[in-house]
């Protein structure tokens, strides 16, 4: 995603993460747990036990608060490595979501760069969000806002190119005169 001061516009972009209804019918507190991050960070979310692990602790769950790696406040969150937020080129954005008391998550872009939402489920059975990247340009992806200019310079070229190739019908239309060579009859 862009940020609005490298492509301009007149929205400030954001992503916003909305939960559905779905799973609310579950017994108890549904929990999701969701982080929102820019992918240079991807090494801050979760942590190694050791550092020769593979794999890595995503979520923090009473066990991980024993073991110190998290604090209870964090239940529900993904586990941030140790000063994640002063080392992270962007902020990164965990929150536990509780499915049957959803608000709308806005996470404003303020560099461009690729972002990621992870989602995983922590108490919920099953969840359902819509994810919107609304870019300060509007709708179009990421990915085709460079090649605008591209776009309207060909259509520049294109224009000329018609004008030149074919003059004559154009200055017809132009002018509102009619070619009567056309309407002549032949005997």
């Amino acid at each position: 995603m862009y940020s609005k001061s490298s492509w301009g516009g007149p929205v400030d972009p954001f992503i916003s993460v909305k939960f559905t209804d779905v799973g609310t019918e579950d017994e108890g507190d549904p929990i999701v747990s969701m982080v929102i991050f820019e992918w240079k960070d991807e090494d801050f979310i979760g942590i190694r036990p050791t550092p020769d692990s593979i794999q890595k602790i995503g979520i923090c769950e009473p066990k991980q608060v024993e073991a110190g790696y998290c604090n209870e406040t964090d239940i529900g969150e993904f586990v941030l490595a140790p000063n994640a937020t002063q080392k992270s080129t962007n902020v990164i954005f965990t929150k536990p979501i509780h499915l049957k008391d959803t608000q709308p998550n806005l996470y404003p872009i303020t560099k461009t760069g690729y972002y990621c939402v992870l989602t995983d489920k922590y108490t919920a059975q099953r969840y359902e969000a819509i994810v919107e990247f609304r870019n300060a340009y509007g709708e179009l992806p990421a990915t085709q806002i460079p090649k605008l200019p591209f776009y309207g310079g060909v259509t520049i070229l294109y224009a000329l190119a018609s004008v030149y190739v074919s003059p004559t019908p154009l200055s017809h239309i132009l002018s509102g005169r009619k070619d009567l060579n056309l309407t002549a009859r032949w005997e």
